[in-house]
This record gives C-alpha cells, structure tokens and sequence, in this order.
C-alpha cells in the first residue's frame, strides 16, 4: 500500500507541475495560447482500473471495470463533477470468489486551461455499494456472509486531457486516492475501512462554450 501511495504522491505532484507550466505558459507574452472558450459540459466514459484490500485485510487484489462522469464548468478553472462507475473481480486472491464494487461521487474539480493538455485536480464524496460471492457466501469457519451492503467512499486525485479537437479529448490518465467504508472481515484498525487506488483512461466530449 505505501508504494501505491507513494505512486499517487508522485503522480498528483506531476500533474499540479504540469498546470503550474500550463497557467506560466499561457501567462506568457511570447507563448500562443490557446484562446477557445471553456465547454459548458464535458462528458467522460472509459475504462478503471481499482487496486483495493476490500473485505480481506492484508491482501491486495485488482479490479477492473468503467467509469463515467459529467462536469459542469462554472468558468474556465472551476466545475463541479458527477461521476459513476463499476468495477469487478471473478476470482478474488485466488479464492474463486467475485464481487462487484459501484461508486456514486460527486464534488469539485480545478482545470488548468490554456492549450491542447488540460491538467485537473478533484475531490469527490458519495457513496459505494459493494455485492458478489465474497460478501454472500460464509468466508469459512461457519461465518455467516458479511452480506452485500452500502459505504461511504470519498477519492482525491486528478488527472489530464489531451484535446484533440474542440469537442474531443482523450483523458490520458486519471489517478485517485479511493477511501471506502465497506465491511471488512478484518479486525481494528483496519475493519470497515479501504485504502484504494482508481486509474482510469477513456474519452472526453465538450458541449456548449463559456
């Protein structure tokens, strides 16, 4: 888990250096600037990709799956995001279990706007549901399932987009800190509560300007 974080330190420190070069460049006499106007809405849907300690305390599986936000921008810099997704594994560290994770965040996002990259940076809170075999069926010893069941979830991160044209971007990478409150069969501290990582990569449409 530490290295994960430390990934995401480095990758969020990344991504602020870039729209710090961003906004100096655009400030910039000498730099040509990229003077369309914000989009009104912008739509996003791709693939995610989540690393979690979900229910088993310890070890450390992946998922795989989709997310999709809209964002609606106030202005140039400041928006403010939905954003949905579903993520899975049919074999969970090898125990031939599934489960099948759904987050509904929202909150706000800056962007660094000025040419064709446009870095940005969120926080989001809401709420996850989490089912499958891993929480129906009895984890051994005659336990009874944890059973499927509902959390808070919270994610700070950001990434950037590539615009390609006006109304297309490619979001080239989306990195995020993940917090879940899940039921976990682990013992204090660690019970009911996840230290996750969400990468995510897809598609961004434009509507409307400011």
């Amino acid at each position: 888990m530490r290295r994960a974080l430390r990934l995401l330190t480095i990758s969020i420190a990344a991504l602020l250096a870039l729209g710090a070069a961003s906004a100096a460049r655009a400030q910039s006499p000498s730099a040509s600037q990229d003077t369309a106007p914000a989009p009104k809405l912008e739509v996003f849907g791709g693939y995610s990709y989540l690393n979690s300690n979900i229910v088993i305390s310890g070890n450390r599986f992946s998922l795989n799956g989709a997310s999709g936000s809209v964002a609606y921008d106030f202005n140039k810099w400041i928006g403010a995001v939905a954003d949905f997704g579903v993520y899975g594994q049919s074999n969970v560290a090898s125990q031939a279990r599934s489960v099948t994770i759904s987050s509904f965040l929202f909150g706000p996002r800056v962007s660094w706007r000025g040419h064709n990259l446009v870095p940005f940076a969120q926080v989001l809170l809401g709420a996850g549901h989490a089912t499958g075999t891993l929480y129906t069926t009895s984890l051994g010893n005659g336990a009874a399932p944890l059973g499927a069941n509902s959390g808070f979830m919270l994610t700070a991160g950001g990434g950037v987009d590539w615009k390609l044209r006006p109304a297309i971007a490619i979001r080239i990478v989306q990195t995020e800190y993940l917090y879940s409150q899940f039921l976990n069969a682990a013992a204090s501290p660690d019970s009911n509560r996840q230290n996750n990582i969400r990468i995510s990569t897809g598609v961004v449409f434009s509507f409307g300007k400011r």
